[in-house]
């Protein structure tokens, strides 16, 4: 309470609680209303309401600047907190505020690197290139004759931003004591990893060893670049590095006047990600197209590593959980990986939700993926309604890798229509496998290969002690001649599956065995072993013509 009558002084603080609290008296007084209106017209006001509150937002933050911006890009993600009307609105903020007069800025670069602009570099751009809500850009030629790009804070943003934090940590506190949505996200840990996010990005010395380590991982990799870091010219508040000529990935027209093969670029950002995400753990988490600079030999250049993400081991063999289980088509799978990653509400429930999953992976097509199926507006407003509504989460930590994802995959489709996930996937998977050397995205596929192959093991067995019950006599079956046929042929082909799963887990455990004297062989015959089990456990037997009445067999079993 001491903390919220101080700042109650303060005329920034007053500008954004009250707004806040105009939002919350608004969505009292609707709760208050509905039960005397119709359903549907209950639900045009609340559209309404959002779509006002969302420009109202917007205005502000734009004003204001500052914290506000971030934080409306931050929550323009959280499709589990804000509904449609919301995010929509929120996601065309755009990080890029009118810049702080160059005289400001030059200041503040003196003080930091204790000499004049003059002296420091042979010339200096007045006008910035870039402007953001914590700091902007100035183009410099150095005394070698090196085009550099100068990062600059803007002065004063440190006490804004300790302010709005200040601010937002309040808001958070009361909305979890006096609102619902406590009930379904947990407010501190979403303001926490805001908190984290921003502190990171006023430390430029930080986002300097982010770029050199990105730039030092990525060695040898096609296609890919960074700018040079100028640590003599470079502190935590000013960050000298190479300027990039080049143009933003995805403005196409610019790229179709050259040579630059745009399904070969699309490919190489995601290829890039995959690396950083399965075998590097550390991503870039804010890839919108400013970030993204193409140069004209086709180049894909990464620059602001201000926000970066990371990976534990233990999420990223959750991830290939999650994808095998959706290749499988296996929803209790889905669920359970889900709830592993974080997805899932404390009152979640999972059988009723592992159904849901099924009715939406039978809309998919047999050993198939289809990008324009959930590129389609429709399927997505489909699918943004069922995340809604169901006790789905977004994790913390989870925020800025999914928002990362989708925006690679926006960016891969507006280079190439026909961008193949899986076409692309294929390569990699294969190199990281063929390779000799270490690579944490080789142990976690083995490692989930292994884990799933010991999931089939025991059902196996079970089929097999049917199969014996059949053979024995224990189990006896008097079907009608049509039926018996089928059965014969279901059971003769299920025992061929049985066998061939068998002799795949047998060759994985003989190249387990083998791997300590010959790795290569011994890791081939695990890999292939593995994926000839999954195989046989994942076909699926061939579709049987249906009859009007099937006339259900006779089973009885003997004591």
């Amino acid at each position: 309470m001491r903390e919220f009558m101080r700042l109650l002084f303060n005329k920034r603080f007053r500008n954004t609680f009250f707004m806040f609290v105009r939002f919350f008296i608004q969505f009292w007084w609707l709760g208050k209303t509905k039960k005397f209106i119709h359903k549907e017209t209950s639900a045009k006001r609340y559209k309404a309401v959002y779509k006002s509150q969302a420009a109202k937002f917007a205005k502000t933050a734009v004003e204001m600047g500052g914290l506000i911006i971030k934080l409306g890009q931050f929550v323009s993600s959280r499709v589990d907190i804000l509904p449609k009307e919301y995010t929509d609105i929120l996601a065309q903020l755009q990080d890029s505020v009118a810049p702080v007069p160059t005289q400001l800025a030059v200041s503040r670069i003196e003080a930091e690197l204790s000499g004049t602009v003059l002296n420091l570099f042979t010339s200096f751009t007045q006008e910035p290139v870039a402007a953001a809500s914590l700091g902007q850009v100035h183009r410099a030629v150095l005394k070698n004759g090196e085009d550099v790009a100068v990062k600059v804070m803007r002065p004063g943003i440190e006490d804004i931003v300790a302010l709005d934090l200040a601010s937002l940590k309040v808001l958070t506190t009361l909305a979890s004591r006096f609102t619902k949505v406590s009930r379904f996200v947990d407010l501190k840990d979403v303001y926490q990893e805001f908190e984290e996010v921003i502190t990171e990005e006023l430390d430029y010395q930080k986002e300097a060893k982010n770029l050199e380590e990105f730039q030092s991982s990525f060695v040898g990799f096609p296609g890919v670049t960074t700018p040079k870091v100028y640590w003599e010219l470079t502190t935590s508040k000013v960050l000298v590095m190479e300027f990039i000529e080049g143009v933003k990935i995805n403005e196409i027209p610019h790229l179709d006047g050259t040579s630059i093969n745009k399904k070969r670029l699309a490919s190489i950002l995601y290829l890039s990600y995959l690396k950083q995400l399965l075998e590097d753990g550390v991503f870039h988490a804010d890839p919108h197209p400013g970030n993204l600079l193409v140069k004209k030999d086709g180049t894909l250049c990464f620059i602001d590593f201000g926000m970066v993400g990371t990976i534990s081991h233990q999420m990223k063999e959750n991830m290939v959980k999650l994808a095998m289980s959706i290749y499988l088509k296996d929803a209790g799978g889905m669920v359970e990986a889900f709830n592993e990653l974080g997805f899932l509400r404390k009152n979640a429930d999972k059988g009723v939700l592992g159904k849901n999953v099924k009715v939406i992976l039978s809309g998919f097509s047999d050993g198939s993926f289809n990008f324009e199926k959930i590129n389609n507006e429709g399927f997505l407003e489909e699918l943004r309604e069922f995340l809604y509504e169901q006790p789905f989460q977004i994790p913390s930590r989870m925020t800025f890798l999914g928002k990362a994802i989708m925006t690679v995959f926006s960016i891969c489709n507006g280079l190439d229509k026909d961008f193949d996930i899986v076409a692309n996937t294929k390569p990699y998977v294969e190199d990281i496998m063929d390779s000799n050397r270490a690579n944490p995205a080789k142990d976690t596929v083995i490692d989930q290969v292994k884990n799933t192959l010991l999931q089939v093991i025991p059902t196996a067995r079970k089929l097999f002690t049917l199969v014996e019950q059949f053979e024995s006599g224990e189990i006896r079956i008097q079907p009608s001649k049509s039926f018996e046929k089928q059965i014969l042929n279901h059971q003769a082909g299920q025992t061929r599956k049985i066998v061939l799963a068998v002799l795949g887990t047998g060759v994985l455990i003989a190249g387990s065995q083998i791997n300590m004297q010959n790795e290569t062989a011994g890791l081939f015959m695990m890999v292939g072993g593995g994926l000839f089990t999954l195989l046989q456990v994942s076909k699926r037997s061939a579709p049987r013509r249906r009859r009007a009445h099937p006339r259900p067999p006779f089973i009885e079993e003997k004591n």
